[in-house]
């Protein structure tokens, strides 16, 4: 009641002017219409340009890191040549640059030119015209390149018309050796035509615009469209070895929606339409409408945010029952964000790993590194932290989880290219190894007790020196599926019985018997490689003979089924430890890791032999012996299978 006499008494107020009233109303509404229209397209555009400069910073990363892996193999060269003093042969510079090529995703070719004089180019298909030019002779590109040696830098240069045709970015890196020295130029050619489509095919899926230049020439574009640098893009300094380059990012579209126009024209139409009194009420309803968009743009704004965000976001009670999670979830863990919602944390780690988390109880923010599981039940290493927050007078946890196993994977290869520069050791090594045996051997003349001691010790640790960087080079290939097989039909109880002959010594020297248990079976054939049929049965040997008490016997038997043969190694040492078994055949994995066990070992035989087995067509596992030792096995197919196939 109080309520409507007040509505009475303004309407009575309003009755004398009522004429007045809707003009003021309208002027009213059309200066209120002018301010919104304006704040609301001002922070659209804000929103636009904060869009944009997150696009632009992954654009730039992208080009980054596309053309800085390619280049970064130059510098990794001209490293390895500065070590050598510049003298490497020219098999083991195109081993190297084999390597490198395989490596670079848009090198066309890396040339090699000592005193300016172009004298090795990989791959020479292709490019035999480039043997032999003098850049000294490139009349047009000479002085630039004499600037270059003169200022010690590299650069990126292009495009440049080449010698053995076409037009390509080229990377000429000036080599100085370690006195000082110039030794040449090392000159890598890029073929950016896949790189500027990758650049386009990201922008597009970004919905983005891209333009690349130099940024000392303002006309014209490398990549992209020449045209977004004169108008109104972001343009952004980019960080290339050897290049002074910028890119320049804007939308295809509009992205602030509406002009001030449109929002002008709508204010105008509403505030004529609704004249007095109802004008009133919808600007007043047009006020909370106004107000409960914002809540709503907000909460959609900070879900776009949260979604946007690669990395996991999942909100949590104090007991651990999750709340929400960001869409990420979806790519990283398989589950659908709904799927999730009231089940508990521990579902997305692996097990033992919440006890873990627990025990080690992180600080806020401080990250951890655990173990999680997929919806498919994969195991992978992620990054784990947790943050406190409140919400609605209760207490939360934000955790953020990173998947951390494509940068495990990056650490691998860089652990792999530990197996590369194994190469260059092996050659230095056997000459080293050659003559300790002569030393050994006398060619240097009688030696005394002690120095026969001490030559035996070098000679025998240079030995499992070779054989470290052997299983290395080994591990090395397989990974890469460069290992050359070489199958042929053999007799299995041959191979088997050559296996014991050459082990026979080893086992001599420990006091182990080696015994075969396959005389009834000289009639299965397997079509494999003999010399790593070999490899595998000494690594399996060598492993049984040093885990042997002295005394005991290796046994290696056949056992037949309907298409595969089973062939055994066991030993009657104490076994493998169950808690180590997952990881038998990892490499670098040893049951006693410490530098004072008692076997010693690289921990890469057993890698090797699972890898070497796999391509042969077969399987290899473990199996704790009925005596209590250890029992390898792996299975091969009958030839007969094979050709059947």
């Amino acid at each position: 009641m109080e309520q409507s006499s007040a509505l009475k008494q303004q309407s009575q107020w309003l009755l004398p002017w009522q004429w007045l009233v809707p003009l003021f109303c309208l002027l009213c509404a059309g200066i209120v219409t002018e301010y919104q229209s304006r704040q609301l397209v001002e922070q659209r555009q804000n929103q636009a340009l904060q869009q944009l400069i997150g696009l632009s910073g992954q654009l730039r990363s992208f080009v980054e890191s596309e053309l800085n892996t390619s280049l970064y193999m130059s510098l990794g060269l001209a490293s390895h040549l500065r070590a050598s003093d510049g003298k490497l042969s020219e098999k083991e510079m195109l081993f190297l640059l084999q390597n490198l090529l395989d490596q670079g995703k848009h090198i066309r070719n890396i040339g090699l030119a000592p005193d300016n004089v172009l004298t090795l180019i990989y791959p020479v298909q292709g490019n035999e015209r480039a043997l032999g030019l003098d850049y000294k002779n490139l009349p047009q590109q000479w002085s630039e390149i004499k600037q270059l040696i003169e200022e010690k830098e590299p650069k990126l240069v292009g495009p440049v018309a080449l010698i053995q045709g076409g037009e390509g970015y080229v990377y000429r890196l000036p080599l100085f050796l370690n006195d000082g020295s110039y030794w040449g130029i090392i000159s890598t050619v890029l073929d950016l035509t896949s790189f500027n489509q990758m650049l386009l095919q990201q922008a597009n899926s970004l919905q983005v615009q891209v333009g690349i230049r130099e940024k000392d020439q303002p006309s014209g574009a490398l990549f992209g469209y020449s045209h977004l640098f004169s108008e109104d893009s972001l343009v952004l300094d980019l960080n290339i070895k050897g290049a002074d380059w910028q890119i320049a990012v804007r939308f295809m579209d509009d992205a602030t929606g509406w002009g001030l126009w449109q929002w002008r024209l709508l204010g105008a139409s509403l505030s004529v339409v609704f004249c007095l009194m109802l004008a009133w009420l919808l600007y007043s309803y047009r006020r909370s409408a106004l107000f409960a968009d914002a809540l709503q743009d907000n909460e959609m704004y900070s879900r776009r945010i949260m979604n946007s965000v690669l990395d996991v976001i999942v909100t949590t009670d104090v007991d651990g029952t999750i709340d929400r999670v960001n869409s990420a979830v979806s790519t990283v863990f398989g589950y659908l964000p709904i799927q999730l919602a009231g089940q508990p944390f521990s579902l997305l780690l692996a097990p033992g790993q919440a006890e873990a988390l627990a025990a080690q109880s992180p600080g806020e923010g401080a990250a951890v590194e655990l173990l999680g599981v997929r919806h498919n039940g994969e195991i992978f290493a992620m990054d784990l932290s947790r943050n406190s927050t409140e919400h609605q007078g209760k207490a939360r946890y934000v955790w953020l989880i990173r998947d951390i196993s494509e940068r495990k994977k990056v650490e691998q290869l860089k652990n792999d290219f530990v197996s590369t520069v194994s190469h260059e050791l092996r050659t230095p090594l056997t000459a080293i190894t050659g003559a300790l045996g002569l030393a050994v051997g006398g060619a240097l003349g009688e030696l005394n007790e002690k120095q026969q001691h001490m030559l035996m010790l070098a000679q025998q640790n240079s030995q499992r020196l070779g054989k470290l960087i052997n299983d290395l080079l080994d591990i090395e290939k397989l990974a890469v599926n460069k290992m050359q097989f070489k199958f042929r039909l053999w007799p299995l109880n041959e191979l088997l019985r050559q296996a014991i002959e050459l082990n026979q010594p080893v086992a001599l020297q420990r006091q182990v018997k080696l015994e075969l248990r396959c005389a009834e079976q000289d009639d299965l054939w397997v079509e494999v490689d003999e010399v790593r049929l070999q490899q595998v049965m000494a690594n399996l040997l060598a492993n049984a003979i040093r885990h042997s008490p002295t005394g005991a016997v290796v046994l290696v038997s056949m056992e037949l089924s309907p298409k595969m043969v089973k062939v055994t190694v066991t030993d009657q040492g104490t076994g493998v430890a169950s808690g180590f078994e997952p990881r038998l055949f990892e490499k670098f994995s040893q049951a006693d890791s410490s530098d004072r066990r008692q076997v010693t070992g690289t921990g890469l035989g057993l890698a090797i032999c699972k890898d070497l087995i796999k391509a042969m067509r077969g399987e290899i596992g473990y199996q704790r012996s009925e005596q209590g030792g250890a029992c390898f096995y792996f299975t091969l197919p009958l030839a007969t299978e094979l050709s059947l196939e």
